[in-house]
């Protein structure tokens, strides 16, 4: 996650290329992802930054868990788009489309095997 990021940072800032949109509606969404971010951070307190493991004996389905299964990803996800939309990159959404996402969809099919593995279909 912090390659793609890292990556769509550096592309926006040195797209020549503007679409046309307001810096605020990208600014809106930035803020918005990193609010659920938070949110997803403080209901997950410890467990958030460890490795993709299984520390739990139980699912969760509660807070942010009970809208998606893989909020975090969700909010990384409209981040990213909030700062290709803030910079007005064309080239930064294509980044967060082939990059960003396709490595969040690989990591939660990792964590969807870990998942059936432990809990079944729980």
């Amino acid at each position: 996650m912090g390659l793609s990021f890292t990556t769509n940072l550096i592309v926006c800032f040195l797209d020549p290329i503007e679409i046309s949109v307001s810096n605020e509606i990208g600014v809106a969404i930035l803020i918005c992802g990193f609010l659920i971010f938070v949110y997803v951070l403080l209901y997950l307190r410890s467990g958030f930054f460890r490795e993709t493991r299984l520390e739990l004996d139980f699912i969760i389905k509660e807070g942010p868990y009970r809208f998606c299964r893989y909020p975090q990803y969700l909010s990384f996800i409209i981040i990213i788009f909030g700062i290709d939309l803030m910079f007005r990159s064309p080239f930064g959404i294509v980044i967060t489309i082939t990059l960003a996402i396709l490595s969040l969809v690989y990591r939660a099919k990792i964590e969807d095997r870990l998942l059936k593995k432990k809990f079944g279909t729980e």
